[in-house]
């Protein structure tokens, strides 16, 4: 426990908004988050090897979640929401901002992972929020499924929701308030990106 609390005052030092331990039993792998990749069709559907249908099977990730004890959920907060409406990005700089939307979050997950197996947790692992083609590669087309070369081999993780991961349910028990990023943004204090690291 003590080496978990120093992965999460960590997580909190590289700017987290706020950090738990967690037990990995609390993680619930579901089939219908699987698919809300399809439907409707997410735009990174397909489009990098961290996306379905390129990620493993469920129960393969069921197996291997079940073999974790611990795990250090965190979230960062993204700002301005305005930047995050649907239809707003307009322009170049408003789509950059709108692809680096869990950017901190992957860059606090990588750096909570590789802390982790410094502590000697070898077979810990993270998880982000979103697609590591928009926060890695700003939107370009994935090099590893042209040419079977990553840009960012070390750094490119799956989204917690392409591993079946009910992320809503984990928020939820980790007393945090979520708030889906739909049409009245004016009505919601902010946007919220989450991140898991499976230490032990």
């Amino acid at each position: 426990m003590a080496d978990l609390e120093t992965l999460r005052q960590k997580a909190l030092e590289l700017g987290a908004a706020a950090a738990e331990i967690i037990p990995a039993s609390q993680i619930v792998v579901d089939e219908r988050v699987r698919l809300k990749c399809t439907v409707p069709r997410c735009l990174r559907a397909g489009e990098t090897p961290n996306c379905p249908p390129y990620v493993p099977e469920l129960d393969v990730i069921r197996k291997a979640f079940a073999k974790f004890s611990w795990g250090i959920l965190l979230k960062t907060h993204v700002e301005p929401i305005e930047a995050y409406e649907p239809g707003r990005q307009q322009g170049k700089a408003g789509q950059d901002q709108s692809l680096l939307f869990h950017q901190k979050t992957g860059e606090i997950v990588y750096e909570i992972e590789r802390l982790a197996y410094k502590h000697g947790y070898h077979l810990a692992m993270g998880f982000g929020g979103g697609s590591c083609k928009d926060h890695l590669c700003r939107g370009l087309i994935c090099q590893f499924l042209d040419s079977g070369r990553c840009r960012f081999p070390l750094r490119a993780r799956p989204a917690m929701e392409a591993m079946g991961i009910d992320v809503f349910d984990l928020i939820t028990k980790a007393g945090w308030e979520a708030y889906p990023l739909l049409d009245e943004l004016g009505q919601i204090p902010c946007a919220t990106s989450v991140g898991l690291v499976l230490v032990h």
